[in-house]
């Protein structure tokens, strides 16, 4: 019998992502920023906008299942990858409910971005979704009871399923840059990219080049703060002011 070898994957950290069953795009976004050593193991959580009057309450019924499947891929900190579902309350509330029920550090998307404004100092922002307007109005009570104010915000519609809760992933990085610009103003403290379905590497760096304001998205915010929950803090260049500097 041959000695079992040193672990490579994950050598430095494993992260356990989480994210609705629809979602298409976390997991890709999050492999691209994972430095080496650094892997990405994914659990999802049945949503079914069609089927549902309020699928995210129904998709919440699966979390205790979900990260006990999270969990036994030993990751060092679980990452709830859904910022509609998360952005409700106080947002440390949730990490700690979630938390409590994992056994390990958990963190959300609504947390990290409310993180990630705290590292820009950042008060007023412009919020840019590929959500429905009534769900872009909840996420606006949702900082504005958190203490940042949307000075304006925008719901990037290319696809008629996105009224249904579907295809986030079909606004185009082209199209996401030009409506951030347009979004983007004197008022404006930074820019939030709102969903963990939407694409936004390729977005970010551009969006900031020509507002010169810094940019956020769940994706990336929440990469960013289960790295560094995890030890993980080495810059990561291209992605983005917070992955280069904070």
């Amino acid at each position: 019998m041959t000695d079992i070898p040193e672990r490579v994957y994950g050598g430095r950290a494993r992260l356990g992502l989480v994210v609705p069953s629809t979602n298409t795009v976390a997991e890709i976004e999050f492999w691209r920023l994972a430095p080496d050593g650094v892997s990405i193991h994914t659990s999802r959580m049945p949503f079914f906008g069609d089927r549902y009057e309020k699928p995210f309450d129904e998709m919440e019924r699966h979390v205790p299942r979900v990260l006990e499947e999270a969990n036994s891929a030993d990751p060092d900190v679980i990452a709830y990858g859904c910022t509609a579902s998360s952005a409700k309350g106080d947002p440390q509330d949730y990490e700690a409910m979630l938390s409590e029920k994992a056994g390990r550090p958990a963190v959300t998307a609504a947390a990290a971005l409310m993180a990630a404004l705290g590292a820009f100092g950042a008060r007023r922002i412009a919020l840019v979704t590929p959500y429905p307007p009534a769900l872009n109005a909840k996420e606006c009570v949702f900082f504005e009871e958190n203490g940042i104010e949307v000075t304006r915000d925008d719901s990037v519609i290319v696809d008629d399923a996105q009224l249904g809760l579907r295809h986030m992933y079909r606004v185009p990085p082209e199209t996401l840059t030009a409506r951030a610009i347009a979004a983007s103003g004197e008022d404006v403290d930074a820019i939030v990219l709102s969903c963990c379905d939407m694409p936004t590497l390729e977005a970010l760096p551009d969006i900031e080049a020509a507002t010169g304001k810094p940019v956020t998205s769940s994706a990336q915010a929440l990469f960013w703060r289960a790295a560094r929950a995890a030890g993980v803090a080495e810059p990561i260049s291209g992605m983005g002011r917070l992955l280069a500097e904070h």
